[in-house]
């Protein structure tokens, strides 16, 4: 599904769940017995969380998935009966879910037209420094971060892209000594309760194709004037409740 696509649809049930809402206020209709005691506020919470959900389904994002889910059964927790395991325990199930989830069923690349062995680099509850050298003739990178915060500095002589994920931490990645030969990057990110900072040299045409849902996506600076010997940079992915950074050195 194209990032336009999501958007409409997520568009169309904002509006759809604020028209209910409003008509809910009016007393048109009645909600049903499970959202007595649940506050305007707490309905509002759920439509939001309703939609960062449906985003992370699709994107199979998982901490955009079990978070919202566990605020949900937060708000709902009377109704439900579930007092007893709000709020910590249901947010450590949570955070354990979306960790066991993002070993069981690990993502699979965007790219599949290319093939390719990367150099997996996965980092938890760590902060720390570290360089990584492309040399396997691959020309890709990939690297995690959750639970605390990295510094990737990548070199490689023949640089293609790289897949990078930031769940509940900070992750920096410097592409300033790197060459591209063909011309072309593809970077994926997925950014979920944290944040990423890229740093892009400022001589690279960047297309920006990341999907956002409660997050932000900024791009700063400003690139030099792009020729046909400019690289083209791709930078896709998704950004839910956390900040992705482009920055241009």
């Amino acid at each position: 599904m194209t990032k336009r696509t999501k958007n409409i649809i997520s568009g169309i049930l904002l509006i759809a769940l604020a028209a209910c809402l409003v008509l809910w206020k009016l007393d048109v209709f009645n909600l049903p017995i499970s959202f007595a005691g649940v506050g305007t506020w707490g309905i509002i919470i759920t439509i939001v969380m309703l939609v960062v959900i449906f985003h992370s389904i699709i994107d199979l994002n998982f901490a955009g998935l079990f978070i919202p889910a566990a605020i949900i059964a937060i708000v709902f927790d009377e109704p439900l009966g579930i007092t007893a395991i709000t709020p910590w325990i249901v947010l450590i199930v949570a955070l354990l879910l979306t960790v066991a989830f993002d070993k069981l069923f690990p993502k699979h690349k965007r790219h599949i037209h290319v093939t390719y062995n990367s150099d997996d680099n996965k980092s938890t509850f760590c902060d720390h420094s570290s360089t990584s050298t492309v040399d396997d003739g691959t020309g890709w990178v990939n690297h995690s971060m959750r639970f605390g915060s990295s510094t990737k500095y990548i070199t490689s002589d023949d640089f293609r892209g790289a897949s990078l994920e930031s769940q509940f931490g900070e992750l920096s990645v410097f592409f300033n000594d790197v060459h591209v030969p063909s011309k072309k990057v593809n970077i994926d990110c997925s950014v979920s309760f944290g944040e990423m900072q890229l740093y892009i040299p400022k001589e690279w045409k960047i297309e920006n194709r990341v999907s956002v849902t409660l997050g932000d996506c900024n791009d700063r600076g400003v690139s030099a004037a792009a020729d046909e010997n400019s690289v083209l940079c791709i930078i896709e992915g998704s950004v839910s409740f956390g900040d992705l950074v482009i920055n241009r050195v």
